[in-house]
């Protein structure tokens, strides 16, 4: 082979490879919608909690969870209106973002399973409690062996299902991790009493000794929820400006 014919065939490599980037990039271009959806419906439940930022002396949380987060609310039907009105407009609105870009596009991408996932485990937890009923009171600090379980009824964990389920169909490392992370902090914050509650081996982790009784971080239901959408936000914002780069995506 010459090596004008090299030439000719690392360029046709390039130009595929080119084009490949190109059709991946405006296939999963439209993540950043759904993803900054996601993030807005967590920032607004914020306004469910009565202190979202403020210190409360007393603390009691009606049982499931249902603005979200062990804390104060500000009515439970509220909350639970919030989510199970909220979520399923989500997931239609991002159906029909789908369907507009596979129309003008020709580009698919398997957005049923993320609203499959979602709206499956959040009629999982309206099938296991409708209505709260019982309080929790902040005269506990270690969580009781089956609050690890019934912490696991907050809306948040449909959420943070419905994250993954998106990362797996936009084929997106970045969403993997932010819905792990919203995962994490749901499993830890529902799962323990007060809010922000360390057991002992965390505490004596991070202070580097031995012997703690535990201790509680001092943020509010408005500071995590802000922490679980960052990396959603952080994500929407560098996967619109990625995909403003490609033409026609």
């Amino acid at each position: 082979m010459s090596s004008t014919d090299e030439e000719r065939s690392a360029e046709i490599l390039t130009e595929l490879d080119r084009l490949r980037n190109r059709t991946r990039t405006r296939t999963h271009g439209g993540a950043w919608l759904p993803a900054l959806a996601i993030a807005a419906l967590l920032l607004a439940s914020i306004a469910l909690y009565q202190m979202p930022f403020g210190q409360l002396t007393a603390i009691s949380a009606d049982h499931p969870y249902w603005a979200g987060l062990p804390d104060q609310q500000r009515q439970p039907v509220l909350s639970y209106v919030f989510w199970f009105v909220g979520t399923p407009l989500l997931f239609a609105a991002t159906a029909a973002w789908y369907t507009l870009r596979a129309r003008r596009l020709g580009l698919r991408v398997s957005w049923p399973i993320f609203a499959g996932a979602g709206l499956g485990v959040l009629l999982l937890l309206a099938v296991l409690a409708a209505v709260p009923e019982s309080e929790v009171g902040s005269d506990a600090l270690a969580p009781a062996p089956d609050w690890i379980w019934q912490g696991l009824l907050t809306p948040l964990l449909p959420v943070a299902v419905a994250v993954l389920a998106l990362a797996w169909a936009e084929r997106s490392p970045g969403l993997a991790a932010a819905g792990t992370w919203i995962a994490l902090l749901t499993v830890w914050l529902c799962g323990t009493f007060p809010l922000g509650y360390l057991p002992p081996w965390a505490t004596n982790l991070l202070g580097g000794g031995s012997g703690s009784l535990g201790g509680q971080l001092s943020l509010r239901p408005g500071h995590y929820l802000v922490l679980m959408a960052l990396p959603l936000v952080v994500f929407a914002a560098v996967r619109a400006a990625r995909t403003r780069r490609v033409p026609n995506a």
